[in-house]
């Protein structure tokens, strides 16, 4: 018997994090916003056993002083 497929959704979400950043710890922006984004990507992984994909891109990194 041929298994039932399961159907998916693909959600999109926006979201902008400020962020604390001290250019004398040695990261640069990009290296920071890398790190985050693994971090986000292992939350929403973690946020329920039916996600099964994510799929996350910095669109933009600006200094806000």
């Amino acid at each position: 018997m041929d298994p039932i497929a399961v159907p998916k959704l693909t959600v999109s979400f926006a979201v902008d994090l400020e962020v604390d950043y001290d250019p004398f710890v040695g990261r640069t922006p990009t290296q920071v916003a890398a790190a985050l984004q693994d971090e986000l990507d292992e939350l929403l992984f973690e946020a329920s056993p039916d996600v099964v994909g994510v799929f996350t891109s910095v669109t933009s990194i600006a200094h806000n002083e």
